[in-house]
């Protein structure tokens, strides 16, 4: 007979502590929106926007900001946005991401993929995407952040 095995935990956090199954082949927003349609929270809702919030602050704690001082942090998130250029120090990297237009939840949900985030050309074609997928992160949370500030954009 066999027994069956229990939910794995989520590597998440706030989706563990809210009882998310994992499916490594759903991005965190997807897993996110799950849980919040299982719950009943309207999206763009005071309830939906503290936990949205929650839930990519915790994952980018535990995907970047435990290894923020570390180059080859930096190299990574410059690779996972489509830089191929070989960096020896965190200021060229910074140097190089300042430029780059490119939605942070998404990066998040590409992290442990072979997906590229979309790099736009603009702030404003950012913007109209931000907008549009409601991939929002917590400006407060992103300016308190070494990497995080320097994909920071002001968009509305």
């Amino acid at each position: 007979m066999k027994v069956p095995l229990g939910p794995s935990e989520h590597p998440n956090q706030l989706l563990r502590k809210l009882g998310a199954q994992y499916d490594p082949d759903l991005s965190i927003s997807d897993a996110f929106r799950l849980v919040g349609l299982r719950r009943g929270w309207k999206q763009g809702s005071k309830t939906w926007k503290r936990n949205w919030n929650a839930c990519m602050n915790s994952e980018y704690d535990r995907l970047i900001g435990c290894r923020v001082s570390s180059l080859a942090t930096w190299q990574q998130l410059c690779a996972k946005v489509g830089i191929k250029d070989s960096f020896s120090s965190i200021t060229q990297c910074k140097k190089a991401l300042v430029r780059v237009h490119v939605n942070i939840v998404d990066v998040l949900d590409s992290w442990n993929s072979d997906v590229t985030p979309i790099c736009f050309r603009n702030k404003d074609a950012l913007a109209a995407y931000t907008q549009s997928s409601t991939k929002f992160f917590g400006r407060e949370i992103a300016k308190q952040d070494k990497v995080l500030r320097v994909l920071l954009r002001k968009l509305l």
